[in-house]
């Protein structure tokens, strides 16, 4: 197995102590908490009494699966005219805002694969058929809400 890289764990993600679980070793919520550094004593973690009150499947199992997320559209963008530019970008930052649309049109966050598929409906939606939208693909664990 590959070692675990906590610096990808999203702000704030809620992590679990729930060492008892019979699912907490494919939990991305208890092996973050497993992975978490020492420099991280306090960290967002689920009630134990909540938890204990489930009695059955937990809410909040995170499966450790891995998708494929893209990074930055810069390819896309150079390959739409000026007129179907606007309308991309507008559409994106009305969706995303202002910020996002330029993070993740730069690469400088990693784009989910059901983000993918708006923004490539976006650019179908313009009339832009191409074999691939993004400028590069990585696989990272799918972190869920």
């Amino acid at each position: 197995m590959e070692p675990f890289d906590y610096s990808q764990v999203p702000y704030g993600y809620s992590m679990c102590a729930s060492a008892d679980c019979p699912k907490a070793v494919t939990c991305l919520r208890h092996i973050a908490l497993e992975h978490a550094p020492l420099e991280s004593p306090v960290l967002p973690t689920l009630t134990p009494n909540a938890l204990k009150a489930m009695k059955g499947d937990c809410k909040y199992y995170c499966p450790a699966t891995k998708a494929r997320y893209a990074k930055g559209f810069v390819h896309t963008v150079d390959a739409l005219t000026v007129r179907q530019l606007n309308t991309f970008k507008k559409q994106l930052t009305d969706h995303y805002g202002r910020k996002y649309y330029f993070i993740y049109r730069r690469g400088d966050k990693l784009i989910k694969p059901a983000d993918q598929k708006y923004i490539i409906s976006v650019a179908k939606g313009l009339g832009l058929v191409l074999d691939n939208y993004f400028d590069d693909y990585v696989e990272n664990y799918l972190w869920q809400d």
